[in-house]
């Protein structure tokens, strides 16, 4: 499996914050790191190391990973007319079959 970047900063952030690692302020701190790095903001872990992580987790993770890449991270992705939507059409194959059924209301398998 791909190594996650670089968000150590993150966690510790968000454990320092909150007494403890909240996933779904982890992950939406994550997405806006991500959204700041595709609209070119060179001082975030690139967005496509971010993304493939991401795909990788969608492939081969387990159940409970996977609940948390679809409802922590792809949930909280800029929606159409927001800056960084575009971000969405560069989700891999697999990512992109999540986000499909998370906004469906389908089950994530």
């Amino acid at each position: 499996m791909s190594t996650f970047p670089d968000f150590d900063y993150v966690y510790v952030n968000n454990v320092e914050a909150y007494g403890e690692f909240a996933p779904g302020l982890f992950f939406w701190e994550v997405v806006q790191v991500t959204v700041r790095s595709y609209l070119g903001d060179r001082d975030e872990p690139d967005w496509r190391s971010t993304l493939d992580f991401m795909e990788a987790v969608a492939r081969s993770g387990g159940q409970e990973e996977r609940k948390a890449v679809a409802f922590h991270f792809l949930w909280n992705l800029p929606n159409r007319g927001e800056p960084g939507h575009e971000l969405v059409g560069e989700l891999g194959p697999e990512l992109t079959r999540v986000l499909d059924r998370v906004q469906h209301r389908q089950p994530v398998d």
